[in-house]
């Protein structure tokens, strides 16, 4: 077999043409994009029974679920340099060896702690997947309306990896122990890496070089942020060690920005960000995913814990939302070249952020009549929202900052997931405690009771071991304290998205230049 730096061969950056074999290298790429999201929602669909088998603590369970997007955030700018330097084939083909050897740790774990760390793996592996992957994209597709198409349908790609996810790790968890849903990633990045070496062509950008300093600061300061939010619950947001990371984050941060816009060749042209439009972009790009990951971890895990659906059943349930967001993809791209980008995006703002809204309908037992209709609303918001928003940010800048602006875009996206996994799984967590404490005391148990059984439920205890009546009595208050705490959390993920569609409007170019 033939190694990823042989042929086909090298596509220079300064000669757009239309590239041979284009559609089959998009083919690709979109396989190994697919495998990265595929990660994110499979792994929220079997939480539970994760969390059930491993023993693992609800902070346990926020990292498992963010370690992945954290290791993506920090390092895909860094990852986006290294393809340009040494090749985006390479990087993409090397990428998706280090996911396969992340998932097959992953399948052999036998601890939360074990499980963390190769979730970090597989997010190395992600962080070289998909900027490298969107730049072969943005070069092989020279022109603007097809590169807008072919981002379309590779953001898609994205999208139907969030749909499959939960529902194979639904199929797999009927019959098979958890450790099976990782082996989806290995399949994928099999037929990834084979494909990279038969289709995909080397491009890169010469001259640029890795910037350690800014991979350093960046790194901080997300890892920082992120350890603030989850440890925040059980150390206390206002301990030493965590308020000392929320200044961490904020002087890495400053730093960043002021290092990246003196340096020569920065991971990203902070001068992009002086555009109202970029800037705004990027804020689309982070609120979607906040809202759209971290509206599927809460409806999953309230599915589960509240309304006692099976992994399989969740999976089925979260398709409402999955199917628009899938079919509408596409149809946005053509969308945005008719209405323009300013009013799309403002639009598809709204309705994520009524579907989102309309999750407050949700009631305690098992009731999906509630809940589909904002699930549905939801994906047909993010639906018009992926696609446009990477491909504004991709032809707003010049041909050969494809790769800098793929990097960025996928940062945001990236941090995003991470924000919305990190921010709203802790808001759910710590809201069910509070609440389940309060409903056990109101029905009655005591107070030494209420704590032992709250700590217990945390951890994924079950009931069994109770007596009949205080078995219902927790059962009901179990579901009764998720709805309130899924409540809580979807009114900050619908405020939050809301919140950007007034920048939107104001500083989006109604028709980004070609």
């Amino acid at each position: 077999m033939s190694d990823l730096s042989t042929s086909p061969p090298v596509v220079d950056d300064e000669t757009p043409t239309k590239a041979p074999g284009r559609w089959a290298a998009l083919a690709v790429v979109c396989v190994g994009t697919m495998m990265a999201f595929v990660n994110v929602s499979s792994t929220i669909g079997a939480l539970t029974t994760i969390q059930d088998d491993l023993g693992a603590s609800m902070t346990q369970v926020v990292w498992i679920t963010s370690a992945y997007s954290l290791v993506v955030a920090t390092l895909i700018l860094a990852a986006g340099t290294l393809a340009d330097i040494v090749g985006r084939r390479t990087v993409f083909g090397v990428g998706s060896l280090v996911f396969v050897v992340g998932s097959l740790g992953a399948f052999f774990s036998g601890s939360a702690a074990a499980l963390i760390a190769t979730q970090a793996v597989m997010g190395l592996g992600g962080a070289m997947i998909l900027p490298a992957g969107l730049a072969v994209v943005s070069q092989l597709f020279v022109h603007p309306k097809e590169r807008t198409e072919a981002v379309s349908i590779w953001a898609g790609s994205s999208g139907l990896g969030l749909a499959v996810g939960p529902l194979c790790a639904g199929l797999l968890l009927a019959h098979l122990s958890w450790h099976s849903v990782y082996l989806i990633n290995v399949v994928l990045g099999v037929m990834t890496l084979v494909g990279t070496i038969a289709w995909v062509p080397e491009t890169r950008q010469t001259g640029r070089r890795l910037d350690l300093i800014g991979i350093a600061s960046g790194t901080v300061a997300v890892g920082a942020l992120t350890f603030g939010i989850i440890e925040g619950k059980p150390l206390g947001y206002a301990s030493p060690t965590i308020l000392a990371c929320f200044v961490v984050a904020v002087v890495a941060l400053v730093g960043f920005g002021w290092y990246e816009a003196r340096h020569d060749d920065p991971m990203v042209d902070v001068r992009l960000f002086a555009s109202g439009s970029f800037s705004a972009v990027m804020g689309v790009a982070t609120v979607t995913m906040f809202g759209f990951t971290g509206t599927a971890l809460l409806t999953v895990l309230y599915l589960q814990h509240a309304q006692g659906v099976s992994a399989l059943g969740a999976g089925v349930r979260t398709l409402v939302m999955f199917v628009p967001f899938i079919l509408l993809s596409p149809v946005a791209a053509r969308l945005a070249q008719r209405i323009g980008f300013k009013f799309l995006l403002s639009i598809g703002l709204a309705i994520m952020s009524a579907g989102i809204f309309l999750l407050l309908f949700a009631v305690p037992g098992r009731d999906f009549a509630h809940l589909w209709p904002g699930l549905f609303v939801v994906g047909v918001g993010s639906g018009l929202l992926i696609a446009p928003s990477t491909a504004a940010a991709i032809i707003s800048v010049r041909h050969e900052q494809a790769g800098m602006a793929s990097s960025a875009v996928n940062m945001f996206r990236q941090l995003g997931n991470v924000l919305g996994a990190s921010v709203l799984g802790t808001i759910l967590t710590t809201g069910f405690a509070s609440r389940l404490g309060e409903r056990l005391t109101d029905a009655g148990l005591p107070g030494p009771t209420a704590d032992t059984i709250v700590d217990g439920a945390e951890n994924g205890a079950s009931t069994a071991g109770l007596p009949p009546a205080v078995a219902s009595v927790v059962d009901r208050a179990v579901t009764v304290a998720f709805t309130d705490a899924f409540h809580v959390g979807v009114l900050v993920a619908a405020i939050v998205v809301l919140a950007v569609v007034v920048p939107t409007l104001v500083w989006v170019r109604h028709r980004p230049a070609s």
